[in-house]
């Protein structure tokens, strides 16, 4: 009788090892992710979606460039003072830069 419980305890050690190689291994199946888009020029003509970094529909001072002439013109274009430009307020400088 005794390789009965020896067999079970080594099936529950086995489904144990299992679980946890089939967790590492989902980890490992992780894709990186995504590369950044190459760095704006300063004066470059952009676009809201290649500033909006963190992808929320957004342009936040934080995401603007160094440099870039839109950080000079950025209190201008927030008309509702709320530290990011939306759709309609990006537009505006766009329309003006254009």
């Amino acid at each position: 009788m005794r390789t009965r419980p020896t067999t079970l305890r080594n099936v529950i050690i086995a489904i144990a090892f299992a679980a946890a190689a089939g967790g590492a291994l989902a980890q490992a199946a992780t894709p990186p992710p995504a590369k950044l888009d190459p760095p704006v020029e300063p004066d470059a003509f952009v676009s809201l979606a290649q500033l909006d970094r963190n992808q929320d529909g957004f342009v936040d001072k934080s995401e603007i460039p160094q440099g870039h002439e839109l950080q000079g013109k950025f209190a201008r274009f927030d008309q509702n003072s709320d530290g990011k430009l939306s759709g309609d307020e990006f537009k505006k400088y766009t329309d003006e830069k254009r």
